[in-house]
């Protein structure tokens, strides 16, 4: 089995699923799962993946190979010499063609490519080759039956669709059940804030870089921040407590993708009205329970937060995870 991914919503997905399939079965297990599992259990794993893919396989204990080669051809090329009896990829936005180069080779080699969806984001152009056109890989894995039908009516074969349930918030939760208290007191110490200091995380997203890469978004992640700036300096705060504006600490968690030092003026500009820094280090699970709440636009990370049970604000109005309205 060849797996590769490169965006953190994939690749998320994926480190919780081939650690599933490392497991031992239950007997619950969804179809999906026991489908992968009988393939797999017959099969060598490589890894191969590109940053901020790379980095997130290694801080999951795995050993992937980066993979820079970009091209149909070296596509082929990877799975010959890898010897794949099947390809297992994430789906990559639309400034990445990797695992769409699988799916090709992987047809024209006669193997199947199976793909995991972590996001709705962008659906329709995940699934267009480099010229444009519709390419489905051979079966599609999702967190629900909701999602599964949300693929079917833009075009995919409902027998090739599979559902494997929510996977990477179920591994999100084992893994904060381990985050201790002192970790937490640690971490907001670090960021310096004490016992009355409010902290609101920032989630950041990359729409600047994909707008570069020919992907607009509806939203700018720098005119959202400094709208909360604004409003966080009128004595207003996000979420269900108020807070003095001296005792706001607003912590900017940067996008994986995001460029370096996207955010360094902003925090350097506010010193002396708000505090601002800019801290990424910590890891996800430890960085949200050390926060009083998660603000942002639409990312994974508002819905990780909500899975941990952490007051969350979408500053663009998006609807999270329960139906409900999250702008606040």
């Amino acid at each position: 089995m060849l797996v590769f991914s490169r965006d953190p919503g994939p690749t998320n997905l994926l480190i919780a699923l081939v650690e599933r399939l490392s497991s031992a079965a239950s007997e619950d297990e969804l179809e999906g799962i026991a489908t992968l599992r009988q393939k797999i259990d017959r099969s060598h794993a490589t890894i191969m993946a590109r940053d901020p893919g790379v980095r997130m396989w290694q801080q999951a204990g795995f050993s992937p190979t980066s993979w820079r080669d970009r091209s149909k051809e070296a596509a082929r090329r990877l799975l010959l010499d890898s010897e794949a009896a099947f390809v297992l990829t994430g789906s990559s936005d639309v400034d990445e063609f990797g695992d769409r180069d699988l799916w090709q080779a992987a047809r024209s080699l006669g193997l199947e490519s199976h793909v995991v969806i972590d996001h709705p984001a962008n659906l329709r152009t995940r699934f267009n080759d480099r010229e444009g056109n519709p390419l489905w890989p051979d079966y599609l894995y999702v967190a629900d039956y909701d999602f599964a039908e949300r693929l079917v009516k833009i075009g995919h074969e409902r027998s090739r669709v599979r559902v494997i349930g929510d996977l990477h918030h179920a591994r999100l939760k084992r893994r904060a059940v381990d985050v201790k208290d002192a970790d937490i007191a640690n971490l907001r110490r670090g960021w310096g804030a004490d016992e009355k200091t409010h902290v609101i995380l920032f989630a950041s997203e990359c729409a600047r870089e994909m707008l570069i890469a020919g992907c607009p978004s509806q939203y700018d992640e720098i005119a959202v921040l400094e709208d909360l700036l604004g409003t966080l300096e009128n004595g207003e705060t996000p979420g269900p407590v108020r807070a003095n504006p001296d005792d706001v600490l607003v912590v900017i968690r940067p996008h994986p993708r995001d460029a370096a030092g996207k955010y360094d003026e902003i925090a350097s500009g506010y010193a002396g009205c708000l505090r601002v820094i800019v801290s990424g280090e910590a890891g996800v699970e430890l960085a949200i329970l050390s926060s009083d709440v998660v603000v942002g636009m639409n990312s994974s990370f508002l819905y990780e937060a909500y899975e941990l049970k952490r007051p969350v604000v979408s500053l663009t109005g998006h609807i999270i995870a329960d139906g409900k309205s999250c702008a606040g």
